[in-house]
């Protein structure tokens, strides 16, 4: 299967040349990192049944200012997300609401792209310019969504343009400080035929090497705290091609594929010292919409190759995942008048394949099946209710029943204000990883699902204040009692168990302040977050001392903001991300991670010359240079610098 990555990049001159004569015929389109047209996929989005929730849209233009940039860096700026993080292209993993990384989803075109092995996503290995829509999904979304979904998931859609005729090629790099450097190159086309017929379809490929060398090997903050630097360096590149053929009946057929290779090395310079992880994964899907109906049909494989020294023999690891996929949906007037009633059912099925190195050998094969139901009404003008059902089902264990019940009411509703009452109750679940279920001796073949369930409300208020300035504030409660919680126990050599029991609660809020007029933008947005999380029972004689308290790596209150100012074809954006303190150890008896503050800084433009138009990108990271360490004891990066250039035709 290794091969496959290797054809596409080797061939990929080829790639973009045949893209280029598909299109031959047509003119240029306008610029990729334009706002994209709203392109509505009829019955089919998921946020749609995900009345009474939290749900975050990031606009495309915002996309395409940071295209450069891992999904990692990304969230942590634009939501009250936390994120633990062993370093610039190392290993990164998200805390949502206070849960752990195998508590969110992430969705790529409606399938979950958790590694099956140990159920969580590296967000430094997703490049955010793959995607041409995304949106964060606070809460617990498993009636939705399936499985993972406990904290909230994020949703990643990858869409056609179909308004956009002809064809639009875009190469682009950066270069930063510590030697870091990425490169992308990409073609977009849309070809109409007489026939009625529509071709789209989007080639991108992207690489990146990311450095940790240092002329130093420690550093101190401002407090006298001393944090070593450990040497590593991560090589990326990767593959997306969509592609799209609409019939004259509006029917859609669609293939995406996307492919990944990641390998992070530390100590690299030191045989005797050297570890090398590398991540691969293959993922095909195909899909075909007729009418009310969609039917999908998916492969994924994961790979992980773990070695030292000279990466010789490592330790393999590969898991398949062959993926069907079948829903209707149902729309009509309801009887009493008032709007528009959607019901969607369906189900999906997965078989599983994995070859583990740490499973003893041989191949492993499992079957899990969900079916689900999802209803959307508009009981008035004002009141929209949705009601989902989800069963999950394994022939090794009994998932939990996850239904959930959202409501939002207009409590005022003019064309200057706009006051949106929310409210959600969801029952959640999260399916077992293989790897707790069958890795040698530390895994448990009868560990249960965990299951959850998420009580939370909002209020959300819109105000245009003139004719060029809108604000929106939004205040949201949440209560999340998570039951099952797995565990690997140091009293049984760390054997997995659903030992604890966990609750995270707090609050959030986020506005925005936006002025436009003519060729002038200004604005900025700002979340916070209390996040409290805490175990609520004791599982064991010498854990009397965590209940209550906060978990390890969840900061208690977090503050993020964007402030920016354009005029014509020139922006200039701040960001800045605030995390208190952080425990490390569950009795708070070790000395916790201090509280930090980072500011970042952006400017970028746009300079056209003829057909070609270039974007430049000029990033400060860490302008205060602040000191501070993230998961290990290790300092995270000092202040950088990097230069983008894309250029479109």
């Amino acid at each position: 299967m290794s091969a496959v990555f290797t054809y596409f990049l080797r061939f990929q001159p080829i790639l973009l040349v045949m893209g280029i004569f598909i299109s031959l015929r047509s003119h240029a389109q306008e610029i990729a990192n334009k706002q994209i047209d709203e392109v509505k996929v009829r019955g089919f989005a998921t946020e749609h049944f995900m009345a009474g929730l939290k749900v975050q849209k990031i606009d495309s233009a915002t996309l395409a200012r940071f295209q450069f940039q891992t999904l990692a860096d990304f969230l942590q700026y634009q939501s009250p997300i936390a994120f633990k993080s062993y370093g610039t292209g190392q290993l990164t993993s998200i805390s949502f609401r206070g849960t752990s990384a195998m508590h969110t989803a992430v969705m790529w075109n409606g399938l979950n792209i958790n590694n099956p092995m140990a159920g969580q996503t590296d967000f430094s290995t997703v490049p955010l310019l793959g995607f041409d829509q995304m949106a964060i999904q606070y809460g617990s979304s498993a009636s939705c969504v399936g499985s993972d979904a406990v904290g909230g998931s994020i949703l990643l859609n990858s869409v056609p343009q179909w308004k956009r005729q002809g064809m639009n090629f875009t190469l682009g790099g950066q270069y930063g400080s510590f030697d870091n450097y990425n490169l992308q190159t990409g073609l977009r086309f849309v070809k109409s035929y007489k026939n009625g017929l529509q071709f789209s379809g989007k080639t991108l490929l992207y690489g990146s090497k990311y450095n940790n060398h240092f002329s130093v090997t420690e550093r101190t903050d401002s407090k006298g705290r001393t944090y070593p630097i450990e040497p590593t360096e991560t090589a990326q590149k990767g593959f997306i091609q969509d592609l799209y053929l609409k019939q004259k009946n509006n029917n859609v057929l669609s293939l995406n594929i996307w492919l990944t290779d990641n390998k992070l090395s530390i100590q690299p310079d030191v045989i005797a010292s050297r570890e090398i992880t590398q991540t691969k994964a293959y993922r095909f899907l195909s899909s075909y919409q007729f009418g009310n109906t969609n039917v999908k049909a998916a492969f994924v494989r994961d790979i992980v190759d773990y070695g030292t020294g000279d990466f010789a023999n490592p330790s393999h690891s590969e898991t398949d995942r062959y993926i069907s996929r079948a829903e209707h949906e149902f729309s009509f007037k309801s009887f009493d008048g008032f709007g528009n009633t959607s019901i969607r059912i369906g189900g999906e099925f997965v078989h599983y394949v994995a070859k583990v190195d740490g499973y003893g050998g041989g191949a492993i094969t499992e079957n899990r099946q969900d079916i689900f139901a999802l209803v959307r009404q508009q009981l008035a003008e004002k009141l929209i209710i949705s009601l989902n059902l989800r069963q999950a089902f394994s022939s090794r264990y009994k998932a939990p029943f996850t239904p959930s019940l959202g409501i939002e009411y207009a409590v005022l509703s003019t064309k200057k204000h706009e006051i949106k009452a929310t409210a959600n109750v969801a029952r959640s679940y999260r399916l077992p990883t293989l790897n707790e279920r069958y890795w040698k001796v530390m895994g448990n073949p009868d560990i249960r699902p965990e299951s959850g369930f998420n009580k939370e409300m909002g209020i959300n208020w819109k105000q245009v204040l003139s004719e060029n300035i809108n604000t929106s504030l939004g205040i949201n409660l949440y209560h999340n009692l998570v039951n099952d919680w797995t565990y690997w126990n140091p009293d049984k050599g760390y054997r997995v168990e659903n030992l604890q029991q966990v609750l995270a609660k707090g609050f959030e809020v986020s506005g925005n302040v936006k002025y436009t007029k003519t060729d002038k933008i200004a604005g900025f947005t700002g979340t916070y977050a209390l996040t409290n999380t805490s175990q609520q029972k004791v599982y064991a004689a010498y854990t009397e001392d965590f209940i209550g308290k906060q978990m390890i790596y969840v900061p208690r209150h977090s503050v993020s903001g964007t402030a920016y100012i354009g005029k014509g074809n020139w922006n200039l954006n701040i960001q800045g991300l605030y995390n208190s303190e952080r425990f490390i150890t569950f009795d708070h008896s070790g000395r916790p991670f201090p509280s930090y503050f980072i500011l970042n800084s952006t400017i970028s433009g746009k300079i056209q010359l003829g057909n070609i138009q270039s974007n430049l990108i000029f990033q400060i990271n860490n302008l205060t240079d602040t000191v501070y360490p993230s998961v290990k004891k290790n300092a995270m990066p000092g202040r950088g610098f990097s230069l983008g250039w894309i250029m479109s035709i």
